[in-house]
């Protein structure tokens, strides 16, 4: 597979490792020339120095041998004119935009003749991924999988959790429950996929992956109880926060906005009758205590500034609120934020990077999921009866080391699996695996 990628920031850089890593034959086009040469220097992929609108740079980026077309540059407009150039003048089947503007996506999203085939939003991902966590308790990091009731959810381990020191088998002996330690990221960067006699240790990040009601008592366990989120405070009222607040309302739930912008406090009182806004700074640490943070059961931090987003998430915690959720893009603050006391984090970059991988994947390919940065996947895959896994005892599939079957959904019934469940026609599988592993399962599929 030939992939074209306009835009060397976060989404195209990730995009490009991951599926260069995957041995597709990628070419990035970067019109800056400092993120030309740190594109060039740090991934194994072909880097065009020049601009995705020229006809003459998307020729030497070889659009007429390419089967896919994904703009994810910093400008809408770009991104819309270079997908019609690629339609006009090159025989690419799929074209994918980014597109920000919100004024933008609505009618491309209504007419594919207009040269695109898929349009992401990140703010309206990083939005869905909100309302899911708060959905969800807001107690961990979540992924929910289509069709089934199998969550998979993140856990920092510190001194003071009940898992400390021991071993997967152990874990499974003393928590009489139907789950999987999925994998393990270790405090040193290692990924780590886990067997029996691996040991869980502090300053792991682990994914646990269960049903629905498993999850519940295995995160009770683990002192991350579910709790009714009734009272919310949103500092920010970024498009981003804006959208989560109107996906949260109902269910008898008191939202309060805070943004220290008084102009887009009155907009966002128009939009959001129901919510409380307050013109405050999230920076202020008064604020915090003029609004009464310690009452709310979750506190969500989503303005346009991560270091503030990462500070007041902290904070609410500190002064008692019951959960904190923040949106963060930056890889190393995503890091600290785990290791702090803040119960979840969410990333528009890595959350648009998920569903253009999704798209890609297509096919048997139900969902995708990228974690640990893009180390990993979470996969949920389609079976059919020519599948290298029809009729086969999970022991005896010839999977890639690393790679673990967590889960599987027949008949709207789920099952945990062993080594000995036997997988059939029509099953849907969710598994876990390093990226690297990704075209030996594609190709399995």
């Amino acid at each position: 597979m030939n992939i074209i990628i306009a835009g060397a920031g976060q989404v195209g850089y990730h995009i490009a490792k991951q599926l260069s890593e995957e041995k597709k034959h990628v070419c990035l086009i970067e019109k800056n020339r400092d993120k030309a040469a740190f594109a060039s220097e740090n991934l194994d992929c072909m880097v065009i120095n020049g601009d995705a609108t020229n006809i003459n740079t998307l020729k030497d980026a070889g659009c007429d041998k390419a089967s896919m077309f994904i703009a994810v540059t910093n400008s809408d407009e770009i991104n819309i004119l270079s997908c019609l150039l690629v339609s006009s003048g090159c025989n690419i089947s799929k074209k994918i935009a980014r597109l920000r503007n919100l004024e933008y996506t609505k009618p491309f999203q209504t007419n594919k003749a207009m040269g695109i085939d898929f349009i992401i939003n990140p703010d309206i991902e990083a939005a869905k991924s909100i309302i899911n966590s708060v959905n969800f308790g807001a107690s961990s990091d979540i992924i929910i999988f289509e069709d089934t009731n199998v969550q998979m959810r993140g856990i920092f381990i510190n001194r003071e959790s009940p898992l400390i020191n021991q071993t997967i088998t152990d874990i499974k002996k003393n928590i009489k429950k139907d789950f999987i330690i999925a994998s393990i990221k270790r405090e040193n960067g290692k990924l780590i996929i886990p067997k029996g006699l691996t040991q869980v240790r502090d300053g792991d990040y682990i994914y646990i992956v269960a049903k629905k009601n498993t999850m519940d008592e295995v995160l009770e366990i683990l002192g991350k109880a579910k709790i009714r989120i009734k009272n919310i405070a949103i500092f920010g009222g970024s498009k981003i926060g804006l959208m989560t607040a109107k996906g949260l309302r109902g269910k008898r739930r008191n939202i309060k906005i805070i943004d220290k912008d008084y102009e887009k406090c009155k907009d966002i009182s128009k939009e959001c009758p129901k919510a409380i806004v307050i013109n405050g700074d999230a920076s202020d640490a008064g604020i915090f205590e003029e609004e009464n943070i310690s009452e709310f059961d979750v506190v969500i931090t989503s303005t346009d500034n991560e270091e503030i987003n990462l500070l007041s998430a902290l904070y609410s915690k500190n002064m008692g609120a019951k959960r904190s959720l923040a949106l963060i893009d930056k890889q190393n603050y995503m890091a600290m934020a785990t290791k702090l006391n803040i119960d979840s984090v969410v990333s528009p970059k890595l959350s648009a990077v998920s569903s253009i991988l999704k798209f890609i994947r297509k096919g048997h390919v139900i969902g995708v999921y990228s974690i640990f940065g893009g180390e990993a996947e979470a996969l949920e895959l389609s079976i059919t009866k020519d599948s290298n896994f029809t009729n086969k005892a999970i022991k005896d599939i010839h999977l890639p080391q690393d790679t673990l079957i967590v889960a599987i959904s027949r008949k709207n019934e789920t099952i945990i699996p062993d080594g000995n469940f036997i997988i059939t026609n029509d099953d849907r599988i969710v598994m876990f695996a390093k990226k690297e592993d990704i075209p030996e399962i594609e190709k399995m599929v």
